[in-house]
């Protein structure tokens, strides 16, 4: 099991640089040392191999994603866990290269459901749980419609950075997380009062 994982590791590597359409079979088996003959035994066929490894890239962003919460000294603060959560995303999005996302969607489909799913997850339970919970704590302004936000976050994300990669050449993580997650967060919150 452990070498099975650090096989999925190394392929998603592979695809994650060149993209799926481009690594083939060979190329795996290569880069793992193996024979493609053993390559097989291990993983039915590529469809196989690109779904597990996606499986992969999500539970270690979840992992990365879940490690904030239970940590004792993390503020309660909802808007705090939001901007995480976005910067766990946007950090891994950045070692994407342009050609996989776009590789997954067109010749893998139900790999590409997982990323879906799992983005959509990351919305519209855990964004929109913590914007309700700022809501309950009176953090939030009365006349934000919450799930509207979460459209605009998914909008942001799915439509202008994804087909737009010079974002992440041109932009730090820092920045694109600023300017599309905090600022707006900073405009639905409502001012504290002394």
């Amino acid at each position: 099991m452990q070498k099975r994982n650090e096989y999925l590791e190394q392929a998603l590597t592979l695809f994650s640089f060149y993209g799926c359409k481009r690594v083939g079979m060979d190329d795996v088996a290569e880069t793992l040392g193996i024979s493609k003959k053993t390559l097989y035994e291990l993983f039915e066929n590529k469809n196989n191999l690109v779904q597990e490894s996606v499986a992969l890239l999500l539970k270690r962003t979840h992992d990365n994603m879940s490690r904030f919460f239970q940590l004792p000294e993390q503020s309660s603060d909802p808007f705090n866990k939001i901007i995480h959560i976005y910067s766990v995303g946007l950090k891994e999005l950045r070692n994407l290269s342009p050609t996989f996302l776009f590789g997954l969607k067109k010749y893998y489909p139900q790999a590409y459901k997982l990323y879906d799913d799992f983005t959509q997850t990351i919305v519209w339970t855990y964004v929109l749980d913590l914007l309700q919970e700022a809501r309950n704590n009176g953090e939030l302004k009365d006349n934000i419609n919450i799930k509207l936000i979460c459209e605009l976050f998914l909008l942001r994300i799915n439509e202008i950075v994804l087909p737009n990669r010079d974002f992440f050449d041109s932009y730090t993580t820092e920045e694109l997380l600023e300017h599309l997650i905090i600022v707006p967060l900073q405009g639905i919150r409502k001012l504290k009062t002394n």
